[in-house]
């Protein structure tokens, strides 16, 4: 009785080390698709990554390194978006000198500075928003 015993727990055992090996390896041939996309030389990938990790010290290696393989278009396009948002912040603010208290202007410079890291700002453009529209959140 006890010989069936534990032949049934060196059974179990197997297949549970079994089931362990094979699901370690099934794990370990899963690629991020983020690399997948790096090694397919993916630029908008690799533009989205370098706009991520801009305040590492890493930055300006791995960015010369994408400028060799992508041309020099590559540092324009990481700060595309951002100069996107400096040109939209001067125009609201322009608009703001024409209406000082258009709360739709307001409120969006609040969110673009927010978005930015600019609290401070942002916080006085909600504050001034709020005076005009109580009912802002």
């Amino acid at each position: 009785m006890i010989n069936i015993i534990m032949k049934q727990q060196e059974k179990i055992g197997f297949i549970l080390i079994f089931a362990f090996l094979f699901l370690n390896f099934v794990f370990s041939q899963l690629i991020s698709p983020l690399y997948l996309r790096f090694v397919n030389n993916d630029k908008k990938a690799t533009i989205s990554f370098l706009q991520k990790i801009k305040t590492l010290s890493e930055y300006q290696k791995i960015l010369e390194m994408n400028n060799n393989i992508y041309g020099p278009t590559v540092r324009e396009e990481i700060f595309q978006r951002e100069n996107k948002k400096k040109v939209m912040i001067n125009n609201l603010e322009q608009q703001l000198t024409i209406n000082p208290k258009a709360r739709d202007i307001l409120y969006s410079l609040y969110q673009l500075y927010l978005a930015e890291g600019d609290k401070n700002r942002a916080n006085d453009y909600l504050k001034r928003a709020r005076e005009v529209d109580p009912s802002i959140k």
